[in-house]
């Protein structure tokens, strides 16, 4: 089935990375036998002490990744990032509370609206001149409404966030930071972006964007807030806790114990760099002209193509990108003016530089309708399939 011929296709989607082989294994190992509902030490079924041992020991590896100081909590119940954001919102939010966050048209994410948005009204703050995230609105926003819950982070920010400036905003108004780090927990933990510690109340984040782990979400939240969190997980948020995907985030922070995720999180970057460079000078438009994450988002708006169209004629060649909003998009979802490129996978299969910068120049040529050898593609997967195949490095 074509679906199952990862090797066959050069895989750019900025929102999956591909999984150590101990996940793969973990992933295949029937701990769902035993149902583990509720949490550790305190289940509601027998016969699940192991997933006890799983969760706290998971827990304890991936606060230690994340460098969390001593008064934060993990847990790894979350079915999926928007799951884990999803109990925070059960956690701290009251109908009628507010909310403020970045709009999903620019970058937020659609679970910081959809979810919350059936209870609790929910103010957008925007970019500016630059396309960053634009703090002295933010400030001036979460002033006049006072939320509950203010939520930084998103899908499409190449750039990193102030965390530090997003927690004196929250104090000034009394509210909850919450950072979503999905895309961006590599880079926290690698020390190339700024801690979210101590500004942030919750942090949510899933591990199959580039942490290399199962498609499964993680939770960190200050220690006093352990109560409402038990509760927000089970019952109110989802049912039984997904025992396979919790070993397969085992199997992830422990992998971390014992390789350089500071290394890891570099050679992301630097590709990510090296290809925007390469597409800049080839008259490509990039939001935030570059990255200091995974993140490459092309502004198709300055040429004739959607980004429905590019995504079609990469694939087409074998080359997986995907179609993305980019700030004040006048485009629908389904259509867009951007594309999103993200180039973890390539950090994992390491990539050479000058294979980097023939990649971005065969995307730039599709993107402005010039001649393409296609065979780029071809040499590139014989090249690097051959080399070290993803399932086995």
């Amino acid at each position: 089935m074509q679906w199952l011929q990862i090797d066959s296709l050069i895989h750019l989607i900025a929102s999956a990375s591909y999984p150590f082989p101990s996940v793969l294994q973990a992933l295949s190992a029937p701990s769902f036998v035993f149902p583990a509902e509720g949490m550790p030490g305190s289940r509601y079924l027998p016969g699940s002490s192991v997933m006890d041992h799983v969760e706290i020991e998971g827990e304890s590896l991936a606060l230690r990744l994340m460098h969390a100081p001593s008064d934060y909590c993990a847990t790894l119940q979350p079915h999926s990032g928007t799951q884990a954001n999803q109990m925070v919102y059960h956690a701290v939010l009251k109908p009628q509370d507010r909310v403020v966050a970045l709009n999903p048209k620019n970058g937020g994410h659609i679970s910081h609206t959809v979810l919350i948005g059936r209870a609790n009204k929910v103010h957008y703050f925007g970019l500016d001149q630059n396309s960053l995230p634009d703090y002295v609105q933010l400030e001036i926003l979460a002033n006049q409404v006072k939320p509950r819950l203010i939520i930084v982070g998103g899908s499409s920010l190449p750039r990193q966030i102030d965390f530090r400036r997003c927690g004196e905003i929250a104090q000034q108004c009394g509210a909850y930071l919450h950072g979503d780090i999905s895309h961006t927990a590599t880079f926290i933990a690698g020390k190339l972006h700024a801690s979210p510690f101590p500004h942030c109340d919750f942090l949510t984040f899933n591990t199959v964007k580039n942490l290399r782990g199962p498609n499964g979400g993680v939770l960190m939240f200050r220690r006093d807030h352990k109560a409402v969190i038990a509760q927000a997980i089970f019952p109110t948020s989802q049912g039984g806790a997904n025992e396979t995907n919790m070993l397969g985030k085992f199997a992830v922070f422990s992998e971390w114990q014992t390789h350089d995720i500071n290394a890891y999180a570099a050679s992301i970057v630097a590709a990510a760099q090296i290809m925007g460079e390469e597409l800049k000078s080839a008259g490509i438009s990039l939001v935030t002209n570059g990255t200091d994450s995974h993140i490459l988002l092309i502004d198709l708006r300055t040429t004739s193509q959607t980004g429905a169209d590019v995504e079609r004629r990469l694939e087409h060649i074998g080359v997986l990108v995907n179609r993305n909003l980019v700030p004040y998009d006048p485009r629908s979802p389904l259509e867009t003016s951007g594309i999103r490129i993200g180039t973890a996978n390539l950090a994992i299969l390491n990539y050479e530089e000058a294979d980097l910068k023939s990649l971005a120049r065969l995307i730039a040529n599709v993107i402005l309708n010039r001649s393409t050898d296609t065979d780029i593609t071809k040499k590139l997967l014989e090249k690097y399939n051959r080399a070290t195949s993803w399932h086995g490095v």
